[in-house]
Order: C-alpha cells, then structure tokens, then sequence
C-alpha cells in the first residue's frame, strides 16, 4: 500500500536527483505530516515494533521510524549525488508532543499548543559536512527562525535594513568562532489565546 511517509520521501529524492542531474543549487523544504494524527502506519514499520503493547504507542513508533527511513533515504541521495558535503541539512519538529498522539514530552511541562517547554522546545540538527563539527551538542537556545537567516548569509544575500530578519546566522555559533550566545532572549506570543512568553537563558516568564 501506498503510505503518505514514503510518497513524501519517493518526491524528495526524485525532486535531488534532478537537481543534481541538472547542477542546480536548490532549497527542499520536506515537511512529514508523521507522526501526526491521525496515527497511522502499514505492516512494513508496525512489525518492527512486536513488544509495544499500546495501539498508539505501537503506531506512533511506527510513524516515527518511517521518519527515520525517509530520513536516511535524502542522506543518501545527498551522498550519492556527491553533494552532501556542499549541502545544510537541519531537521526539526514544528512543536512539542500533542495529548492525543502517544507521545511522551519526558520531562519537560506541557504539551503542544502551550507555551511551556514541553509545547515549544523541540529537537533541531543541523549538519553540514566538513564545516559543523560531527557529533557536537551545542546547548545555547536557538530558533527555527535562525534557519533562514542562516541560509541568507551563507549565500551572502543581502537583506533589507528595514526589515532585518529575527534570526541569527547560526554557523559561527556552532562551529565555536562565536563563543557568545545567538540569542539574549527568545519571545513567544499566541494571538488567539492572548498568550506570551520570554525565555532568559535558565529562566522563562509564561503569561
């Protein structure tokens, strides 16, 4: 069966692979919709996981190593057109864990949709060989926002002083030329529940 996972996979390797051919530089924004509901999986990735008993936890994993597999399929295809070493990759969530989905936040408060760590802190990779140092953790807070503003200055595109993007070119950062912190402070607001919340280093206002 056809399984929406793979079929976003199938157009990203298709959409390189004619880059490539082509010698062209290009940007892929892959968005997988797993491992959100409506939790679903095929036979191919629930059988990996015979000892979850949960139905949704069961599926949930599933999605999740379907990820993994797509994943692993657009490195290879960076590698195989021999242009992972001139490529940044940067995987992330949009969110934290939802409540109705099986998944597990640990130990961080709230869930999606909230503005404690648990809604907004979410996993964020960034790898660009031979330039990000492989296997390093870098703990200072960042933003989904730094990925364009990244982006823009590797490519030296100039940006109107008018209008400066929120983020930062994150390179500097990672690499250890800038040992300062990207961001003094990272600011969250939801019009629709008149929400807000600053984050200063250890310490976080929720209002």
């Amino acid at each position: 069966d056809d399984y929406l996972t793979d079929e976003l996979t199938d157009a990203a390797v298709k959409y390189i692979n004619a880059q490539v051919e082509n010698d062209q530089h290009f940007m892929l924004y892959l968005a997988y919709n797993a491992p959100h509901t409506p939790l679903q999986a095929t036979d191919k990735y629930l059988s990996r996981f015979p000892n979850i008993k949960d139905k949704k936890r069961k599926t949930y994993a599933a999605m999740v190593s379907a990820v993994d597999d797509g994943v692993g399929r657009v490195l290879n295809a960076l590698k195989t057109g021999e242009i992972d070493e001139n490529t940044i990759v940067v995987f992330l969530s949009d969110n934290g864990g939802a409540h109705n989905n099986a998944s597990d936040n640990g130990p961080l408060r709230g869930l999606k949709g909230d503005l404690f760590e648990g809604g907004v802190r979410v996993p964020f990779a960034m790898r660009w060989k031979g330039v990000i140092p492989e296997g390093k953790s870098y703990t200072n807070a960042v933003s989904s926002l730094d990925i364009m503003a990244t982006i823009v200055a590797q490519n030296q595109i100039s940006i109107s002083s008018e209008r400066p993007l929120d983020g930062v070119d994150l390179i500097p950062y990672v690499t250890g030329v800038n040992k300062e912190k990207p961001h003094d402070a990272l600011f969250w607001r939801k019009w629709e529940q008149n929400a807000m919340a600053i984050r200063k280093g250890n310490l976080k206002l929720v209002k």
